[in-house]
């Protein structure tokens, strides 16, 4: 069984948690989540089973969307509702005009703080081994893209948003910051992840019934709903091989193509019944250009793509 499965993650549940418990349903031992959410949110997160963990890469790097909700009043050590209070509760009365300024401020290419709680490394250690330890070092800040940042709604000292990133931006890192920037610190409250890349929570799948959280759905159900590799990343285009072709792919020789149109960096190569065969990178440094399989389905053959006449 191979392809994509999309969970909507419950709260109080990490993503590996989530990996265990479907490789305990459904008996599959390869499995693997494409982008981590954290214990205290829910939402999209897309898991890739069985040969789709050979394509991850290509996933994590995809935009995302949460919608979730800033505490102000107080920062935490973690960024968000998790973590230990840094100070006394001001629980302020929020101004929706300033929080739209600040808010303003933070779209587009952005500073970021990462939270002291994150797997960024430093001197070869990720800083929650600093953070649990108990060893102060000074706040590590990154370059992030925030595509969207919307005020959804304001409750006193609690303020909705709707965010829109690039991969690597933290939502309880953009709390602390805008937080500190409004005076009184913030933390992360809620957050849910509605989208990430081109699979959407309304396509995403519970672990179990609503009204029966304790007995979750058998193997069967997350086969039903699993996406096949041949819809996955529909915007690299493809290339239809042959099936001599195919053959000299699965056997790890050499292949070469001709009339192959080089415009995009990527291509799919799919066998005559749509099924993905191997996803191949345009290399510059050939004339004629060749591309070298980066992802496969069973080998690493190399790949030369020629000119027609």
């Amino acid at each position: 069984m191979d392809g994509m499965l999309i969970i909507d993650k419950p709260a109080g549940w990490t993503s590996h948690d989530v990996v265990a418990k479907i490789r305990g349903i459904t008996r599959i031992k390869k499995i693997g989540h494409t982008g981590t959410l954290d214990p205290f949110a829910t939402g999209t997160l897309p898991l890739a089973v069985g040969r789709a963990t050979r394509l991850t890469g290509y996933f994590q790097a995809t935009d995302k969307v949460y919608r979730g909700v800033m505490r102000f009043g107080f920062a935490t050590n973690t960024y968000d509702v998790e973590g230990e209070p840094l100070g006394e509760d001001t629980n302020p009365d929020l101004d929706p005009a300033r929080l739209e300024e600040i808010f303003a401020r933070w779209r587009g290419t952005v500073q970021q703080t990462l939270p002291p709680y994150s797997a960024k490394k430093v001197q070869g250690k990720p800083l929650y081994v600093y953070a649990r330890k108990g060893v102060e070092i000074a706040p590590v800040v990154k370059e992030i893209t925030i595509k969207s940042l919307k005020l959804l709604g304001v409750n006193r000292s609690s303020a909705e948003f709707e965010l829109a990133c690039a991969a690597g931006a933290y939502a309880r890192g953009l709390a602390h910051d805008i937080g500190r920037e409004y005076g009184c610190g913030a933390h992360l409250e809620q957050l849910r992840r509605i989208r990430c890349g081109d699979f959407s929570i309304e396509e995403a799948t519970p672990l179990a019934p609503p009204d029966d959280a304790a007995n979750y759905y058998p193997a069967e159900f997350f086969f039903n709903r699993m996406i096949p590799l041949d819809r996955l990343l529909p915007e690299i285009p493809s290339i239809v091989v042959s099936d001599g072709d195919k053959r000299k792919l699965l056997h790890g020789n050499d292949l070469n193509i001709l009339s192959a149109d080089w415009q995009a960096e990527n291509y799919r190569l799919m066998d005559a019944d749509g099924a993905l065969v191997a996803i191949a990178r345009k290399i510059q440094v050939f004339e004629p250009p060749a591309a070298q399989p980066v992802r496969w389905m069973r080998v690493h053959p190399t790949i030369t793509f020629g000119n027609a006449d």
